[in-house]
């Protein structure tokens, strides 16, 4: 199950939506791939001063080696979860290209929580619409 709470009174931001959505489409991917079934996987957007916040949290195992955003790094080694270990470096490029950043770091509870912050755009003039 995904649960999303999106802050109504998000700014623009100027991005590649297609590439945005790859970022988080691999995210949650990760997050089905490592979660237990019946467990919630959370996704927030949120605005913090000049930058938007996605959150895409989850219960999986919680453990993520520290190169976790370099190519062919995987969360587990030996992993029965099928990939190659490129989703998470391609994703922390994407962002970066965007001004962004990307962090992964242990859940409050236990799981991993990702947090994209992407620069807020400057919305049109009205007389502009």
């Amino acid at each position: 199950m995904v649960n999303t709470t999106l802050d109504p009174q998000l700014p623009l931001v100027e991005v590649d939506a297609l590439l945005i959505e790859r970022v988080l489409v691999n995210l949650l991917d990760n997050a089905a791939k490592y979660t237990p079934p019946g467990t919630v996987i959370t996704v927030t957007a949120r605005s913090v001063s000049d930058s938007i916040l996605l959150e895409v949290s989850d219960t999986g195992p919680g453990s993520a080696p520290a190169n976790l955003f370099e190519p062919f790094a995987r969360g587990q080694q030996e992993s029965s979860v099928a990939g190659i270990g490129l989703g998470l470096a391609l994703a922390k490029r994407i962002v970066e290209a965007h001004g962004g950043r990307i962090e992964a770091r242990p859940g409050s509870e236990r799981g991993m929580h990702f947090v994209i912050t992407l620069p807020a755009g400057t919305p049109p003039p009205m007389d502009a619409l």
